[in-house]
């Protein structure tokens, strides 16, 4: 889908979820060599930059939620093309990102492009508060029941931040070529737009790299106390296999086919059987309270 905006200096033209005629008019009218347009379709392809002879490629990754992934939240690629006059940018999926850029923000190439990065930047930090969130909910969870369900989820959340990490050192990567860039950054305006992104990156990846922590620091106790929990189980279910061997050893001799104690009166016999396999496994349960096995 095309959306085209004429602005003061030059045109925008605004490609979203773009299908294959989308393409091919990229490539046709527009003159959009067809390896670049195979970098657009890859959802992989890593924020660089590229020049070419009639124009150049800024690809930066943007964070997204979405719920037919397997991985809600992640990241996906926006190929910002841009000429003497025309900026292009084209997306695999809608960016609702260049939505809020205003229209004195589109006074020159520059600075629109500037805009866009310092709008991915912040939107990092938001997808990382949103993030945190959903760890303080599954933590509360794992400590009132530890299920399956909110540890799967925790790995979820660290899988982002391993995107949203990736991403972030991408695209203040490509923020410091662009201002090393020639001619790019000639006023006054889209120098404070790089250092303003340029904190905004930074920030966001000081914050992954303290969630990661946290998360790891969360993760590995309720490991401890899953492996706290199952040698607890273990020692009970050995401890009630140890008491129930007197009764079965009982049992099992009186099972033989051989004379017995007490076999010509039956009911002294039960009772003093009942009493022995009592006294048997009275003794063993108080071995293992007195040593807190219990």
């Amino acid at each position: 889908m095309f959306d085209t905006e004429k602005l003061k200096t030059f045109s925008w033209i605004n490609v979203g979820n773009p299908d294959h005629t989308d393409f091919e008019k990229l490539q046709e009218e527009y003159k959009i060599d067809e390896d670049t347009i195979s970098d657009i379709l890859d959802p992989d392809e890593q924020p660089r930059i590229e020049l070419e002879d009639d124009y150049k490629v800024i690809i930066v990754r943007f964070p997204i939620v979405n719920r037919e992934t397997d991985t809600q939240w992640h990241t996906e690629p926006l190929s910002i093309i841009y000429s003497t006059n025309r900026v292009i940018t084209v997306c695999r999926k809608r960016c609702d990102l260049l939505d809020k850029i205003k229209k004195d923000e589109k006074t020159s190439r520059e600075e629109f492009i500037l805009n866009i990065v310092y709008y991915i930047a912040e939107s990092y930090l938001r997808c990382l508060k949103e993030l945190n969130k959903r760890v303080v909910a599954s933590k509360k969870n794992l400590q009132q029941q530890i299920r399956k369900r909110e540890l799967l989820a925790l790995l979820d959340v660290e899988n982002s931040y391993t995107l949203y990490m990736t991403g972030l050192k991408g695209n203040l990567s490509v923020l410091d070529k662009l201002e090393k860039m020639r001619g790019f950054a000639k006023t006054d305006e889209c120098e404070e737009l790089i250092e303003d992104s340029r904190i905004e990156l930074s920030q966001g990846i000081e914050v992954v790299t303290s969630y990661t922590k946290m998360l790891k620091s969360i993760k590995e106790t309720f490991e401890s106390v899953i492996n706290i929990d199952s040698n607890t189980y273990i020692n009970r279910l050995t401890m009630w296999n140890i008491i129930l061997m007197f009764p079965t050893l009982v049992v099992g001799y009186y099972g033989m086919n051989v004379a017995l104690p007490f076999a010509e009166h039956a009911d002294t016999g039960i009772v003093i059987f009942v009493i022995i396999m009592a006294l048997l496994m009275g003794y063993a349960l108080f071995i293992f309270v007195r040593r807190r096995i219990v």
